[in-house]
């Protein structure tokens, strides 16, 4: 892996430069390119109104009269009549390489004015502001002072005015403690039930204009955000996990929250080449040349099947060494061993099934289980291991289960069932990643909220959930294209997301069944390997079984394509209906397109591919494919620059390309 800061490029320091700024009754930030502006309008002195905000694109307003504040046990609402004190300022410019993500780069290039606010006598708050050329961001910074050495907050008052009638796509939450795995929600902002509990990424949209995503980075020591109509008022009001029986957030000082991001775009695709998020994180604080992605099995999903029957014991060293061949031979990084839920897990645990009881131990493998002998067969094929916990036996024991899952040969673990995004969950998270950084041990988070950029600070964390995704399959018809392709432009905005790739079995939602052995998937063989690039993963599942693949059209594909990437653009998106999206690595181009309705033909230009001649290479869906959805086409020609790939795609479908010099 290279290093994570490629140099900076400027920056720019203005502190106080006269009387004015001391005392401003609003202060106003423009993005680099001067199309974004962030307002903040201070309360007259002697009324106890909180500060308000609002952001504007070319002088449009999308966002009005939003609050900002945080309320504080023993001290109450600190920003209340709050005034503006000193104010500095400052631009900054950095290239910040990003080792496994859309892009081998970021421009983190900002301009930010930071204000000191005090209302009374109360705690004092630093308010940064920040405008790209693509996002605002703001957070409250809380300094140490006498007589404030602790952080106890029962509130933070922050909200998003809502300017015009934008339709607000968002999962509809039940309560705070969720998988965040339910369908998106397509909903004019007027018809938002007041007091819906919302999750973030939160999306606007209107007929015509620029688009909006609502989320959060750099969710570190504080409680996730989820959103919710404030009444019958125009403001989305941040909403917060508590802590049992105590404050929300309960911390040392000095202490930040996190940022509170607003994603700015002319078109839809912006939202997902953005890489905001990311830089508003830190960089890590220790050495990450060790961390390796690739994809891997998951036989969970598939039914701990080989052939098409099911593999007994299903972690016997027979069959995972069936399966790590299988791995050596067809350039899959990582075989995950993941015991059944009708048994006991791999690691010792007395209680058949997931949930564990007082016995378990994820620093034991249960005895009949030979992981010595599996993971030196699969050094020797030169495949790593991958497994499953949960949460339940990690608390409280990060650092030495993380120590034994390295002794033991695991490169990768999945921790399970977080299921909550409190103080305290996004504590323990935080908790187990630095437990994996000093074992040198790779983490999917599943049952788990969305990311805030955190893939800077912790390169090794590969994926989070966090969405409903082909998994559901097993048991139910939800997981549709329509649905992924509305969890493309929500969920996905935030990062990386693990969704069970892989499924060789496509069938037309008339003859859909679910099942959990082999389970069937909506949308054709096409529109499943072009997920292979428009979804964000740098260590995706191939979730299918072996004999799946063998002989089928497309698994040469699933083998190539890669799981990181140098440069990504979106052509054309549609929430629901469309996604396009190009990506490079090194000279290579890979592009996929997934729709959804109606069989029709997708306009795809290749502008951007360089000078000269170059080699495609495209599977598409077949020309019976509105029969049989697994029907693929694979078609090698010659293209150039400038062209425009016309290609008919079938009810579900999807197309995937790659591109060579030729």
């Amino acid at each position: 892996m290279r290093p994570l800061v490629l140099g900076l490029v400027a920056a720019a320091f203005a502190p106080l430069a006269s009387a004015q700024d001391r005392a401003p009754q609003a202060i106003e930030l423009s993005s680099p390119n001067g199309r974004i502006a962030l307002r903040v309008a201070f309360p007259a002195a002697g009324t106890a109104a909180p500060p308000r905000w609002s952001l504007a694109l070319d002088g449009k307003p999308l966002l009005d009269a939003g609050r900002l504040g945080l309320a504080v046990e023993g001290d109450g609402e600190l920003l209340a009549g709050a005034a503006a004190g000193e104010l500095e300022r400052r631009t900054h410019d950095e290239l910040v390489l990003v080792p496994f993500g859309k892009a081998a780069q970021a421009r983190d290039h900002f301009a930010e004015a930071r204000v000191n606010c005090r209302a009374a006598e109360r705690q004092p708050v630093v308010l940064v502001l920040r405008a790209y050329d693509d996002a605002i961001a703001f957070r409250y910074e809380l300094p140490a002072s006498p007589g404030h050495s602790e952080l106890r907050l029962s509130a933070e008052s922050t909200s998003f005015g809502i300017a015009g009638e934008p339709v607000v796509h968002t999962q509809f939450l039940e309560h705070f403690r969720t998988s965040h795995e339910h369908e998106v929600r397509e909903t004019p902002f007027a018809e938002l039930p007041a007091g819906q509990l919302l999750d973030v990424p939160l999306t606007l949209t209107r007929d015509s204009g620029p688009v909006l995503s609502i989320t959060e980075a750099a969710l570190v020591r504080w409680a996730g955000m989820s959103l919710r109509r404030d009444g019958e008022s125009r403001e989305l009001a941040a909403a917060f996990a508590p802590r049992e029986g105590d404050a929300i957030v309960a911390r040392p000082l000095p202490a930040a929250s996190p940022w509170r991001v607003v994603l700015v775009a002319d078109r839809l695709g912006a939202l997902l080449e953005s890489q905001t998020l990311f830089c508003l994180c830190e960089p890590p604080d220790f050495d990450a040349t060790w961390v390796r992605p690739g994809k891997l099995t998951w036989p969970w999903w598939n039914g701990y099947l080989f052939e098409a029957e099911r593999e007994e014991p299903t972690l016997s060293l027979a069959s995972a060494s069936r399966h790590i061949d299988w791995c050596a031979a067809n350039e899959i990084a990582f075989h995950a061993l993941v015991a059944d839920e009708t048994d006991t897990p791999w690691y010792v645990q007395s209680k058949k099934g997931l949930f564990p009881d007082p016995s378990a131990d994820a620093t034991r493998p249960r005895a009949d289980f030979d992981l010595a002998a599996i993971s030196a067969y699969a050094a020797a094929r030169g495949v790593r291991l991958w497994t499953w916990v949960h949460h339940g036996v990690v608390r409280g024991r990060e650092d030495a289960v993380f120590a034994a899952l390295a002794r033991l040969g695991w490169a990768g673990v999945m921790v399970d069932f977080l299921d909550r995004d409190d103080q305290d969950t996004v504590e323990f998270a935080e908790a187990v990643l630095r437990a994996a950084a000093r074992h040198r041990v790779l983490v999917h988070f599943h049952g788990m909220y969305k990311p805030s950029g955190w893939q800077r600070t912790f390169p090794h964390l590969m994926n989070h959930e966090g969405s409903l995704n082909l998994e559901y399959l097993k048991w139910s018809a939800r997981c549709t294209p329509e649905h992924t392709l509305r969890v493309a432009f929500t969920r996905l905005v935030a990062g990386p997301m693990d969704y069970h790739l892989g499924g060789f079995r496509a069938v037309l939602p008339k003859d859909f069944a679910p099942r959990g052995i082999a389970p069937n998937v909506l949308g054709t063989r096409a529109h499943q390997l072009a997920l292979y690039v428009v979804l964000d993963n740098p260590s995706p599942m191939v979730a299918d079984y072996p004999a799946a693949y063998r002989d089928q059209p497309g698994f040469d594909f699933v083998r190539a394509v890669p799981t990181y990437w140098d440069e990504t653009r979106v052509l054309d998106a549609a929430i629901g209906r469309l996604l396009i999206t190009a990506r490079r690595k090194g000279e290579d181009w890979w592009l996929g397109a997934i729709a959804a309705g109606e069989a029709r033909e997708l306009t795809v230009p290749l502008q951007f591919l360089g000078e000269g001649e170059h080699r495609l290479r495209l599977w598409r869906d077949g020309d019976a494919v509105d029969g049989d959805p697994n029907r693929l086409a694979v078609e090698e020609r010659t293209v150039s620059a400038g062209e425009v790939l016309r290609v008919r795609v079938g009810s579900g479908g999807g197309l995937a390309l790659r591109i060579t010099r030729d």
